[in-house]
């Protein structure tokens, strides 16, 4: 329970109310520097006076720079055309300044004082310098606002786009299984097999998961498990008793999440390239497991004895694709090894989730 205070009360209001941040800034200013310059004759309210008197020249030079000259020019890069103005804008509200000085603040308060002339020179550049104090601390405040702004904004932009190339991944993962699915399908209706059954009904399950489970930026590794595992038995009714399947799964799987389809890709190229061309008994091992928060997974599988498909099996688009996905996703906790040898094909995932 928080309890909230009169003085929290207040503070809250001045930090998220922009207007009463401007006026208690100005309200600082002029208590400030009339402190400062009455410490002369110790006449604080005439200071007080005369500070409010040059206010609204300043008021008018700091929300000129800030509200116009910024946004105009300098957040546009035209850097010497805002410094143009600016040098313009001082100059204007110095000679202000020195009208109001010499036809009010020393006619009416500091009458035994000489007058300056009003426009000289020398007494404009003084002035133009004292109007530099109450410029620095908004015209700082300003452009870290918009730095802030800016850096949101990349990170905003940044964010979205890994999200869209995300998106795009995973659509790309998704036709490419069904299409594979349904082609298995296809073959077993054109055989008349029972089997067909089986492969709906697995596939709607699939199906189930990916339009219900998959537009999470993560879920849970049992259900992806479950996934896999419906896979895998479609793909055994598929290649029937052409392929040993070994899945071995160990660790507590049911305590952890992961991004969907991350490892889907890596056993469908296991299926595809393992029994491509090959005319003895292909074999596909399979384990996943959890160590110290971190997921294991190899697959291996054989291959044929052929280099031709050598680049198609290391550098397919399925791959490319799961390691583009990994770079963004689990960026600097994942590593993943890809050997090869003259008859098996072996994929190494350790993942930190």
């Amino acid at each position: 329970m928080q309890i909230i205070t009169s003085d929290n009360k207040w503070l809250s209001i001045i930090i998220n109310n922009r207007a009463v941040q401007h006026l208690s800034y100005w309200i600082i200013f002029v208590l400030f520097f009339a402190y400062a310059w009455g410490t002369y004759d110790a006449n604080y309210l005439k200071t007080i006076k005369v500070e409010l008197i040059n206010l609204p020249v300043k008021i008018l030079l700091v929300y000129s720079v800030i509200y116009y000259l910024y946004p105009k020019f300098l957040f546009n890069r035209k850097i010497w055309l805002f410094l143009f103005f600016f040098v313009i804008f001082v100059s204007l509200a110095a000679v202000l300044q020195r009208i109001t000085d010499n036809l009010i603040i020393v006619e009416y308060f500091f009458p035994n004082w000489e007058k300056a002339p009003t426009f000289s020179f020398s007494q404009i550049v003084r002035s133009a310098v004292n109007l530099g104090s109450v410029l620095v601390l908004p015209m700082t405040v300003k452009i870290m606002e918009y730095l802030a702004m800016v850096q949101q904004n990349e990170q905003i932009l940044a964010k979205e786009k890994v999200e869209a190339e995300l998106s795009f991944l995973k659509n790309q993962v998704q036709p490419h299984f069904l299409f594979n699915t349904l082609n298995s399908l296809y073959s077993l209706i054109l055989k008349k097999s029972d089997q067909s059954l089986d492969v709906v009904l697995k596939l709607s399950e699939l199906l189930r998961y990916m339009l219900y489970e998959t537009n999470s930026t993560q879920v849970d590794l049992p259900k992806e498990i479950d996934c896999i595992k419906s896979y895998l038995d479609l793909e055994k009714i598929r290649y029937s008793n052409r392929i040993d399947l070994s899945l071995n799964i160990w660790g507590d799987i049911n305590t952890n999440r992961i991004a969907p389809m991350i490892i889907l890709p890596f056993l469908e190229n296991a299926f595809k390239h393992s029994t491509k061309g090959f005319d003895g008994q292909a074999w596909i091992t399979i384990e996943i497991g959890i160590k110290n928060k971190d997921l294991i997974l190899k697959i291996e599988n054989s291959i044929p004895n052929s280099s031709s498909d050598q680049d198609s099996i290391v550098g397919g688009i399925g791959l490319q694709n799961v390691k583009r996905r990994l770079s963004l996703i689990y960026p600097k906790r994942h590593d993943l090894k890809i050997e090869r040898t003259e008859e098996t094909y072996c994929v190494h995932l350790n993942l930190e989730l």
